[in-house]
């Protein structure tokens, strides 16, 4: 009978500091990754305003990692389903300054701009802010938005080629094969 009381107060008391001891940190980033992945499930349901919510809230407890830049994204294409193409702008600013590295964000924006109809401004504010060897991607992206293929694709071509140990550049090659080199049969 000791030995049954014995072991009883024994798993009691292990488990009365299991609970003592558990581990209440909460994890924001962990929860960010959580939000945004809520967010894309009830985009796939088309329930945007539920998604916008989350992206949102995925932003909040992670707004300034490279990590964020995919729900800064994951926000913008959002807007542009419904056709909020001015709240799109800024996410997709955002997620472009997060991760420069990323060929898809520049497309993003470019498309982004060619809605707004503010190709021309941008093209010219982007010639003459030039900052750094980046801002070629887009340059180029918004010649061909202007339907300037040649001049577009010479440029993406020349960044991709100087530059071509960079993820964003295999990005750049890829676009180009997939969108403007055809095969000769």
């Amino acid at each position: 009978m000791f030995i049954k009381k014995f072991i009883l107060f024994t798993l009691t008391f292990i488990v009365l500091c299991h609970a003592c001891y558990a581990d209440e940190t909460i994890k924001a980033k962990n929860n960010a990754y959580i939000h945004n992945n809520k967010g894309l499930l009830y985009l796939q349901d088309n329930y945007y305003y539920g998604a916008i919510r989350e992206f949102q809230l995925a932003i909040d407890l992670n707004p300034k990692s490279q990590a964020s830049a995919v729900f800064y994204t994951n926000l913008g294409k959002t807007y542009e389903k419904l056709e909020y193409y001015d709240l799109a702008k800024p996410c997709f600013e955002k997620a472009l300054s997060l991760n420069a590295l990323c060929f898809e964000y520049y497309v993003n924006l470019a498309e982004n701009y060619k809605h707004l109809g503010i190709v021309d401004n941008k093209l010219n504010e982007f010639i003459k802010n030039k900052k750094s060897p980046f801002d070629d991607i887009i340059i180029g992206l918004l010649y061909i938005q202007k339907q300037d293929y040649t001049t577009g694709v010479a440029i993406l071509d020349e960044f991709a080629n100087s530059e071509y140990k960079l993820t964003v550049s295999k990005g750049i090659m890829k676009y180009i094969e997939d969108n403007f080199v055809y095969d000769e049969e």
